[in-house]
């Protein structure tokens, strides 16, 4: 959706698809359509680093929260780790260098010496294998950038623009038949939410027409 207010495109999706797997495709036909953007505004599952590798590429930045750290096991989480360009430092001032690069899956693992880790009075803390290992996305500097900024007050407004597309959504339900499919199949479902779009948009265009919107 568009500051100001526009649907620029729509896509209906089987429930039990991935919300993230649509950015790219949505982003591209709007491209191909001859709109343009320069950031995109969504919610964890448009933050995937895949998405924002893939979008960074095209001159468009993705602005989104991250998933939060998770630490089931209490042990120390890699946010406690510094990552550096060519090693990684861990609480105990411990550097390693030794790393592995899969490019299938697009991640850097670094592993620690297994006798500083099994000396160390901070293991228990640490892991409960014979060394702790990183493994972080070969993208990590992308990533790092994209953290710094969500800490910053305007991503604070960014994300404002977000409390506006629950709203446009609630529209094309209620009003515009969206609650339900009409049709069976996903692309006459595709249609219908079209329709519905363009109606709201035209609703739209009227109300900023009558403010005396140029």
């Amino acid at each position: 959706m568009s500051e100001d207010g526009f649907i620029k495109n729509i896509n209906a999706t089987p429930g039990n698809s991935y919300d993230g797997d649509i950015l790219i495709p949505l982003i591209d036909e709007m491209i191909e359509q001859g709109f343009t953007a320069s950031e995109v505004v969504g919610d964890t599952a448009y933050g995937e680093v895949d998405n924002r590798n893939k979008l960074m590429l095209k001159g468009i930045t993705v602005i989104a929260p991250f998933k939060k750290e998770t630490n089931k096991n209490e042990l120390f989480p890699q946010s406690k780790f510094r990552i550096e360009k060519h090693g990684v430092i861990c609480p105990a001032e411990c550097r390693t260098m030794v790393w592995n690069h899969n490019k299938k899956t697009e991640q850097i693992t670094f592993f620690f010496n297994k006798k500083d880790c099994e000396s160390c009075k901070l293991k228990q803390k640490c892991t409960v294998q014979k060394r702790r290992t990183i493994t972080i996305s070969e993208h990590y500097e992308l990533l790092k950038r994209a953290r710094e900024y969500n800490k910053t007050d305007d991503f604070k407004e960014d994300m404002k623009q977000r409390a506006h597309i629950e709203p446009k959504q609630g529209e094309m339900k209620r009003y515009h038949g969206l609650q339900r499919a009409k049709y069976w199949g996903l692309q006459k479902i595709n249609i219908q939410a079209t329709i519905s779009a363009i109606v709201v948009n035209v609703k739209r265009l009227v109300t900023l027409n009558s403010c005396g919107y140029q």
